[in-house]
């Protein structure tokens, strides 16, 4: 798969997201979502405070590996929203990633989002499999993921733990042929 014509190709557009290529204008954004602790606990097992120096040279990695990652922006007011990352693209498949700032959840952003990485996946990579991994502790996530079709495929026990609790990595997959039965 040639990753330099997905790059200049991609194009999400959803109701009310507008994506963005990630950017150092937004570390500020970036920063005050992946150091809140409601947001942390779902992204991270370890205990830390991201530095404005981590997040510069996340951004820079990300920019120089062409990674397909992007903010999302509020389309009518361009509040930071989050992010959403295609990861590990090959010709059979790719993993999303998916962040969404505090102030912002509970809003179905992640539904849209989601539903316009997957349709894109589906229709334009003419990908077999979206895959995703999320903690055992999150539940909103997990409740979004099964509404979108996604099953689990694998489960990893107490890879840490979090507020006292025990915590698993679940892996997620829709197929092809299952995306396409949810959206006849």
């Amino acid at each position: 798969m040639n990753l330099d014509k997905v790059l200049k190709e991609i194009n999400l557009d959803g109701e009310r997201i507008k994506y963005v290529k990630v950017s150092k204008d937004y570390i500020e954004d970036y920063l005050k979502m992946v150091n809140n602790p409601v947001v942390s606990q779902y992204i991270t097992l370890k205990d830390r405070v991201f530095t404005y120096e981590d997040e510069e040279k996340w951004i820079q990695e990300k920019l120089n590996n062409k990674a397909l990652i992007f903010t999302m922006l509020d389309k009518n007011t361009n509040e930071f929203i989050g992010n959403i990352e295609l990861m590990h693209l090959n010709i059979k498949n790719v993993e999303l990633g998916i962040c969404i700032t505090e102030d912002e959840q509970n809003k179905h952003y992640g539904y849209e989002a989601l539903k316009s990485v997957i349709k894109y996946a589906f229709e334009k990579l003419n990908l077999e499999e979206v895959l995703l991994s999320y903690y055992s502790n999150n539940l909103k996530g997990k409740h979004l993921y099964e509404k979108l079709g996604f099953e689990v495929y694998q489960i990893d026990k107490n890879v840490g733990q979090k507020n006292g609790y025990k915590i698993d990595d679940i892996y997620m997959k829709l197929t092809r042929s299952k995306y396409k039965r949810l959206t006849k």
